[in-house]
């Protein structure tokens, strides 16, 4: 059941949902797929419609405009919009990403910690061994899409079914990371990038964000990261000088070093076997077919 804290909120709600099949046939070519879940009944891909998963991710929006019901309205298709050409899903679960990207992301579960499970993003930026050429030559879109795919995956581990289960903890690791990572304009540009779509089309998907090991000779990127975020999602962030500080925060954190006591590292805890939802892979086979033809 949506958590409604008043009767306007509840309005605001039934008027979208009344007015979402209307508003993506004629403003978003008929995609309504967001988060990898169908927003409405009907049409292409019918039987994997969940009413109830259907209601919280419509709340979900509605939430992270404050209820204002033509903010809600425009957001939602420049959302929708952007998941249709931009392929996240893709991303997530088609594409095949350059080595030295995937040795940076990994996906955890604390499951110790009933009800509210949190799902964890770890960026380890340390172990990009050659940061020169990260963002270099075009390797900035690469890694877009490669920041986004884990997005994706990391979002096929919430559970919607529940409010307070369906956000992400994001854990940014400098550990290792040399004076040199603040010189290259590149990378200032694509963080950049990235900022504004998490913030622009992952509404209401952050718990906390957690910046960990960060050098004082690189305390530009959390200045630079506030500049481009709203106050909301500001004060989420949390700058540790130290991961073990992380234990404080996240009581059941998931590996030594990081203020926890699992004998089994990252690496080993990674989520690999994720797959997309039902919905999200009746519409990468469809994307597939189109090709093929």
């Amino acid at each position: 059941m949506v958590p409604f804290n008043n009767d306007t909120e509840k309005k605001v709600f039934n008027n979208i949902k009344k007015q979402l099949p209307s508003i993506i046939h004629d403003k978003c070519q008929d995609y309504d797929e967001f988060y990898g879940h169908k927003l409405i009944p009907g049409g292409n891909g019918e039987q994997f419609y969940n009413e109830d998963i259907a209601d919280h991710l419509i709340y979900k929006l509605c939430k992270a405009y404050q209820f204002n019901e033509t903010e809600t309205k425009t957001k939602t298709i420049h959302i929708l919009n952007w998941r249709r050409e931009f392929n996240p899903l893709s991303a997530g679960f088609m594409e095949q990403h350059d080595e030295m990207f995937e040795k940076i992301g990994i996906l955890t579960e604390d499951r110790d910690n009933e009800p509210n499970k949190k799902v964890i993003t770890w960026n380890l930026y340390g172990q990009i061994e050659d940061r020169t050429k990260m963002f270099a030559n075009g390797q900035d879109k690469k890694f877009i899409r490669y920041r986004i795919g884990l997005m994706e995956r990391g979002i096929n581990l919430l559970d919607f079914h529940d409010d307070n289960n369906c956000y992400m903890t994001q854990i940014h690791d400098y550990k290792n990371v040399s004076m040199i990572f603040g010189m290259n304009a590149e990378m200032k540009a694509c963080i950049k990038n990235i900022v504004t779509i998490f913030q622009d089309y992952y509404p209401e998907s952050l718990y906390a964000k957690y910046f960990v090991n960060v050098p004082t000779v690189l305390a530009w990127i959390y200045d630079l990261l506030t500049k481009f975020v709203d106050k909301h999602t500001r004060d989420k962030f949390v700058v540790l000088s130290s991961g073990s500080k992380l234990g404080k925060y996240i009581k059941n954190s998931p590996a030594v070093g990081y203020g926890g006591k699992s004998k089994q590292s990252l690496k080993e805890q990674n989520k690999t076997d994720i797959r997309p939802t039902e919905y999200g892979l009746f519409l990468l086979q469809q994307q597939s077919n189109e090709e093929v033809e």
